[in-house]
């Protein structure tokens, strides 16, 4: 247990740049953009005398109606979802290089051989990268959504409290509220890394099998043998007519190959990827136990996690007898 643990502090060390300060730097950026976008205004502001559509914007949101607040409290959730998927679109990109370099640079640096002469097995090794991938980073980017979140509200709270509103009171009051949960959708991103991370096991595996088998390039390996088969598919079909189902290949098999690191990238709605976003399908319905629930019983998710379990296992052998890459 020790020698996992010295393992995933390896990893942890060796990548703090992408699983620690890139989610903290978009969330800063974020953060530093909306500042400059409220001091602009205020540039064009006479005094506190904010209006909207010329009205004072105190006097606008005192005069709300019950169901008015209704809608302002779905647009906080809005804004709350996106925020905390802009991290997480992040972390996908950050995983998805971190799998492909995960297994290949040691081959490249030699660095295998002294891991090779410590007592420490490739299941270990693999292992420990993927539950980086899957647990510690993912972890980081949950409280990094978390300060995201928090930041700014107490942005908009001042704002609103500068121009005459009680920023607090509005955000809290008993019409918004029981409307705004920002710990409950602490609560369910929490519950959703384990989720996610069963979900993206086939594009866990397949990269971490190319990064252990290349010799080179690991990048356009992972990338164009799955693109190349979906095209000599849909070129098959155009010369045979025999109606092979490449487009299958391209709506299911490709985009949980390549696309499924993505967190939150199922549809409980669809057998394919990608969360619906239209009338039906909100950015706030990701951040639910139902959805939750709603993947979790889905047959997709679970054929990709035998067949990623199977890549994991080719990964591991492969790293067993395949030691130096070009």
């Amino acid at each position: 247990m020790k020698t996992f643990v010295t393992l995933i502090k390896r990893e942890f060390w060796e990548n703090r740049g992408g699983f620690l300060w890139a989610p903290f730097v978009v969330v800063g950026l974020f953060v530093v953009f909306t500042l400059m976008g409220i001091l602009t205004g205020e540039a064009h502001v006479d005094g506190n005398d904010f209006r909207v559509m010329n009205v004072p914007l105190a006097q606008l949101v005192n005069g709300l109606k019950p169901e008015q607040l209704v809608q302002v409290a779905q647009g906080i959730n809005m804004g709350l979802s996106m925020m905390a998927l802009v991290v997480q679109v992040v972390l996908g990109i950050v995983l998805f290089f971190y799998l492909i370099a995960a297994l290949y640079d040691d081959r490249r640096d030699r660095s295998i051989l002294f891991w090779k002469s410590m007592p420490v097995s490739d299941i270990q090794t693999v292992g420990s990268k993927l539950f980086s991938a899957a647990f510690l980073a993912p972890m980081i980017a949950w409280v990094a959504g978390i300060v995201f979140h928090l930041i700014m509200l107490l942005m908009i709270s001042g704002w609103l409290s500068f121009h005459g509103v009680n920023g607090f009171k509005l955000l809290w009051s008993p019409g918004i509220s029981e409307h705004v949960h920002p710990l409950r959708m602490w609560i369910c991103m929490l519950a959703a890394i384990p989720v996610n991370a069963l979900w993206a096991v086939p594009t866990y595996g397949w990269l971490l099998l190319v990064s252990s088998w290349a010799r080179s390039k690991p990048f356009i390996w992972a990338v164009s043998v799955p693109l190349v088969s979906g095209a000599l598919l849909s070129w098959a079909d155009m010369l045979t007519n025999l109606r092979i189902p490449e487009s299958w290949m391209w709506f299911h098999v490709i985009p949980r190959v390549l696309g499924s690191v993505l967190p939150y990238s199922w549809d409980p709605g669809s057998n394919g990827i990608g969360y619906k976003f239209n009338s039906d399908h909100m950015p706030t319905e990701l951040f639910t136990f139902s959805a939750l629930g709603d993947a979790l019983t889905s047959s997709n998710l679970w054929i990709g996690v035998a067949v990623g379990a199977a890549m994991i296992a080719g990964a591991v052998y492969l790293r067993r007898y395949r030691e130096i890459a070009d």
